[in-house]
């Protein structure tokens, strides 16, 4: 397989390797088998790979009975990750991969009945496509009533349109969310060959610093992969009640915040922005804190208030500055590996 800007030939055998990662999903887990046993249309070889990310509890034997139970729709193999976290249980998918394109789905994910034919069906036909993203729905618990507040942060879940219309969203966007999100593995080995390594782990148990996907996806546009959304391949995100709470969401912004710092040499890469000087750096977020305090406490704000959330977030960045200076520099070599014959 040759791809169009002068790639190598790569052999990759065609269908689609469905990845779900997992820690601790023995209850999550069967209505997101269940609607990938329910895909429709499928003309294409398929297989499914559970990989146990250091699961505590009885995900594999769940997910093996249960399969069962809905008659081994496709092949399914389980694997374990011993290394804690979402990007090296996604690269382990990557490594036992059968075929040449790669659905992660993670395990709280509940595709439309056409999601996978829809994916294949845009991603085939087209070999500069890295990666194609869906839309994701907030699918609460039954007899769940979510605070009103939620509505205006319902994306920072991994949910929402990904994109203004259907199509490149590479330069658009120029990011996506991996849930759901379908990438061509001659794309993937290219990236890995080049030399890129995600400084960002994935959550870790029951952590929430995340933006591994962001990473990657940044890192694909790099070398030259066009980014791709589709509005008709839609999912559920099932999200629990104990999700839904103002001191979640304030964690996941504090989480947010200190990803962000970390990659955002690719944001200044191209956007051709000069690195901050550290104690600059540092004097301009410190500012920026006391300034969204003062606001916070003259209007009494709290609950559903987006400066407090901001606050959380310029205090991730503070952290991550001081605590992971290590993981922003080795992202900035990455990038210098990821440019040579991109």
């Amino acid at each position: 397989m040759e791809l169009n800007n002068n790639k190598a030939t790569l052999t990759l055998e065609d269908g689609v390797s469905i990845v779900v990662v997992s820690y601790n999903g023995a209850e999550r887990l069967i209505p997101t088998l269940k609607h990938l046993a329910n895909q429709e249309s499928i003309g294409f070889c398929v297989e499914v790979i559970l990989v146990d990310n250091c699961s505590t509890d009885n995900t594999r034997e769940i997910a093996k009975s249960f399969w069962h139970e809905l008659g081994i729709p496709f092949p399914l193999r389980i694997v374990q990750e011993t290394q804690a976290g979402t990007m090296f249980a996604r690269k382990k998918g990557i490594e036992v991969s059968s075929y040449r394109y790669l659905l992660y789905c993670d395990d709280d994910n509940w595709l439309c009945k056409h999601y996978l034919s829809t994916a294949y069906n845009i991603i085939s036909k087209d070999p500069n496509i890295a990666a194609l993203g869906g839309c994701g729905y907030m699918q609460y618990e039954h007899n769940f009533m979510p605070p009103n507040w939620i509505k205006d942060y319902e994306k920072n879940y991994g949910t929402g349109p990904q994109g203004r219309e259907d199509g490149d969203t590479t330069f658009s966007k120029g990011c996506l969310y991996t849930a759901g999100t379908i990438l061509d593995k001659a794309w993937l080995d290219k990236l890995y060959a080049k030399g890129f390594a995600s400084a960002l782990e994935g959550r870790i148990g029951d952590t929430l610093i995340a933006g591994e996907d962001t990473e990657l996806t940044y890192a694909l546009k790099l070398i030259g992969g066009k980014l791709y959304y589709s509005s008709k391949m839609t999912f559920q995100h099932f999200m629990p009640k104990k999700r839904i709470t103002w001191g979640y969401l304030k964690r996941l912004w504090f989480s947010f915040g200190y990803s962000n710092y970390i990659i955002s040499p690719y944001n200044e890469f191209y956007q051709k922005r000069k690195q901050l000087n550290k104690v600059h750096y540092l004097i301009k977020r410190i500012k920026e804190i006391v300034k969204l305090s003062l606001i916070i406490t003259k209007h009494q704000l709290s609950e559903g208030q987006k400066p407090v959330l901001e606050r959380r977030w310029k205090l991730g960045e503070i952290k991550a500055m001081i605590y992971s200076s290590k993981k922003y520099q080795k992202v900035q070599k990455t990038i210098q590996k990821l440019q040579i014959d991109s």
